[in-house]
């Protein structure tokens, strides 16, 4: 067994599809790559980066900012989850791409729940 799979007690789920972020009353898109029960990683353009980074504290933190996610639940059916994140970490990939890593805030009991459950069935699976 290697580190990282010790400290992590659910593994990453690939999760392809769209995520929204609003920031400053502006809508951004972002592409999900994987998520886990504590977070989500997204891919996104410079300009969200940029957005975010006009609005660090001055301890240098990002601030927590509304995210949208779709979690398929059956074949034809979609959930959309809605959750308060804030940044975990951020890494440019290429010139105008970069890898954010969202930590949940604040995610409603039922959005939890049905995160719970798909993260579960994906395990299972």
């Amino acid at each position: 067994m290697n580190m990282i799979s010790e400290r992590r007690n659910f593994p990453k789920v690939d999760l392809r599809g769209h995520a929204c972020i609003l920031l400053d009353g502006v809508v951004r898109n972002s592409s999900v790559m994987n998520l886990t029960p504590s977070g989500i990683q997204v891919e996104c353009r410079h300009q969200l980066v940029e957005q975010l980074c006009k609005h660090k504290s001055s301890a240098g933190l990002f601030p927590d900012f509304e995210l949208e996610f779709e979690l398929p639940v059956s074949k034809k059916k979609k959930k959309t989850i809605k959750s308060l994140c804030n940044v975990t970490f951020c890494r440019r990939q290429r010139q105008d791409s970069y890898h954010l890593g969202l930590n949940f805030v604040a995610l409603g009991e039922q959005d939890e729940r049905q995160l719970d459950d798909y993260l579960l069935h994906c395990e299972a699976a």
